[in-house]
């Protein structure tokens, strides 16, 4: 029963195979009351004679007219019913395809859009990375060129300031010497320590550098005899 249900094909046939059971049956009755009346005319016909033979004749084709005409009229009306029944199930069978292609065509163009706005968000998404990322880089570069700058600036200071202290100390040296050993120091001595501290302070050295430079020339002067 449950197969019928689920199949209304087979319920359809089932609904005529009980119907054009229910004719035969029918059929089968009146073919019997009309064997019946059938006997029944015959026991007439011997009873009233031949007389009553063509009324009863007229009466059994009219009767039989009748019962033809009457099961002509149930088959029409279940080919009707069932022809009903068919249209209204092709019908609704095509709303339901319809609507199932209407709801898939629905969902189809919302994934899309869906895909389309993910491919949206994450092309922005990469964008904004990248001009983050290029943001950072900019401001770590100008970072390291304002430390760079910073470092060369205070370098810059400080080398003019050891220059300027190398100098000072230098000159006071010299003029110890002038003054401590004038008598035991050539002019020549002096001229020769001031061109070679000229020549140090030229040259981009450091200041141990150039003291022992000018450590080292005194020692040669010595060595030459220009000091006593």
């Amino acid at each position: 029963m449950s197969d019928l249900l689920q199949n209304p094909i087979s319920l359809i046939l089932a609904i005529i195979t009980a119907i054009t059971f229910l004719l035969y049956l029918r059929e089968y009755n009146k073919r019997r009351n009309l064997e019946s009346e059938g006997d029944k005319f015959l026991q007439d016909i011997k009873k009233k004679g031949w007389e009553n033979l063509h009324q009863s004749i007229k009466k059994s084709q009219e009767i039989l007219g009748e019962a033809e005409l009457e099961g002509i009229k149930v088959i029409a009306g279940s080919e009707v019913e069932l022809s009903k029944l068919e249209n209204e199930y092709s019908k609704k069978l095509s709303q339901s395809l319809e609507t199932s292609r209407r709801n898939i065509d629905a969902a189809q163009n919302k994934l899309m859009q869906f895909m389309a706005d993910l491919q949206k968000k994450s092309a922005e998404f990469e964008e904004a990375s990248k001009v983050s990322g290029q943001q950072r880089i900019n401001q770590l570069f100008d970072k390291v060129e304002n430390k760079l700058s910073d470092f060369l600036v205070q370098t810059a200071q400080k080398t003019s300031s050891s220059i300027e202290l190398e100098l000072k100390a230098s000159r006071q040296l010299i003029d110890t010497y002038k003054n401590g050993q004038l008598k035991l120091i050539d002019e020549n001595i002096i001229t020769m320590m001031e061109q070679t501290l000229s020549l140090v302070l030229g040259k981009k050295m450091s200041l141990n550098d150039q003291l022992d430079l000018v450590y080292e020339a005194l020692e040669k002067a010595k060595i030459e005899k220009f000091i006593a």
